[in-house]
């Protein structure tokens, strides 16, 4: 089963050192959880299934779950309720916070 977390996100802008072009679709990017900055068990991507758009605000809902989430590998343990996070690519582009985990 794949472990899924719904999230809130906010997009960084330009300013902030994001990117000025908000996300349109469904996307996979790495992912740092803030309780795991040195990244122990490694980087891995996620694949952020949006929900609901990026607004004025730059806010944001999705559906967050690790790309080889069957791996045994794979880190789903830092999926918790309450876990803060970013998204990178060469630079961090959001951050984001864990409201609910569900199983698919």
């Amino acid at each position: 089963m794949k472990k899924i977390a719904m999230v809130d996100l906010y997009f960084l802008t330009g300013a902030e050192g994001g990117q000025e072009q908000l996300v349109k679709d469904n996307f996979s990017t790495p992912i740092v959880f803030r309780h795991d900055p040195e990244q122990k068990h490694g980087l891995w991507s996620a694949v952020v299934e949006m929900i609901k758009l990026p607004n004025t605000y730059r806010t944001a809902r999705a559906k967050l779950y690790f790309l080889f989430h069957d791996s045994p590998e794979a880190p789903n343990h830092l999926l918790e309720v309450g876990g803060e996070f970013e998204l990178i690519t060469n630079k961090k582009i959001a951050s984001g916070k864990i409201l609910t985990v569900n199983y698919e």
